[in-house]
């Protein structure tokens, strides 16, 4: 059901972007007394009130129109304006709808962990961290958690680097591009807004991979300190809590990226396609049940 919907929601804002012949607007008249004492008809020298920043009215007709009389009938390309959907419109239409879509989807995974009546794959892993830790306070095997914890700190700093070199190169290409432009032009304030957004992303995705990393170093020197405290066990839980966010902060970034280089369009594209693939990873590993009182 849901790739249909996403199917639905990107073809319409393609379409929107096409004339809608629909849409007309009438010219607005006002009777103005002649000096011969009759009446006619005028068009009133206004600006069109159904006329804002996202519709433009088509030209059509001519505009001679002093000589209308009373009774007779202005042609229907003097009258009738065809308005379509300026492209402005239909991106931030396309930008509103992505973010839109993301949101509503993490929202409803929240939810759903929140209720605690089903697992995810996150749940399912902080639940595998802190019986890991248990595990290592009972058998005592300080060692084997050096180890590990050593490999699993050394993976996540290694993703951090990767997000800010990444980053470092994305935000050369762009400001190069950025500073050649005029201080006022309004494609300069729009990809300011878009490296703003990428390095957002990418910067939380650095930040969490970090905080990972420093949650596992400070559970390492717990466990041999306290054997029986259950504090280190809430620590490893966080930890996968952060690597988690890390990763996700990382594939939200390439929808970004997506936006600088095809456009508001192919960002709304990303957004339902990253959809559909975060409802595929989120889901419970192979073997263990999906409703936490059925058990592993």
């Amino acid at each position: 059901m849901w790739p249909q919907f996403y199917l639905a929601l990107f073809l319409t804002a393609i379409l929107v972007d096409r004339p809608a012949d629909g849409f007309a607007t009438l010219q607005s008249f006002s009777a103005i007394k002649t000096p011969g004492g009759t009446h006619e008809i005028r068009r009133a020298h206004r600006s069109n009130p159904c006329r804002s920043q996202f519709f433009e009215p088509r030209p059509t007709g001519s505009r001679n129109d002093r000589s209308t009389p009373l009774l007779a009938f202005p042609s229907s390309s003097d009258i009738v304006r065809t308005v379509s959907l300026t492209p402005g419109a239909v991106d931030v239409v396309a930008i509103c709808g992505g973010c839109a879509i993301l949101a509503a989807y993490h929202v409803q995974l929240y939810r759903k962990e929140a209720r605690g009546t089903s697992r995810t794959w996150r749940s399912t892993q902080a639940d595998n961290r802190e019986q890991w830790s248990v595990f290592v306070r009972e058998s005592e095997g300080w060692l084997y958690a050096i180890q590990t914890l050593r490999n699993a700190i050394t993976c996540q700093t290694f993703l951090s680097t990767t997000v800010l070199t990444l980053l470092t190169v994305i935000t050369g290409r762009l400001w190069e591009i950025i500073r050649k432009m005029d201080a006022g032009c309004g494609q300069r304030k729009y990809l300011v807004a878009q490296l703003t957004m990428v390095a957002s992303c990418m910067l939380t995705s650095a930040y969490h991979f970090l905080q990972s990393a420093r949650l596992m170093t400070h559970a390492g020197f717990m466990f041999p300190v306290d054997p029986k405290t259950t504090k280190v066990d809430q620590i490893m839980r966080k930890t996968q809590t952060s690597q988690w966010l890390g990763l996700r902060w990382l594939y939200l970034s390439a929808g970004m990226i997506s936006w600088v280089v095809g456009g508001p369009k192919v960002f709304f594209l990303s957004s339902s396609l990253l959809t559909i693939f975060f409802k595929r990873i989120d889901r419970v590993p192979e073997g263990v049940a999906e409703d936490i009182n059925c058990g592993i």
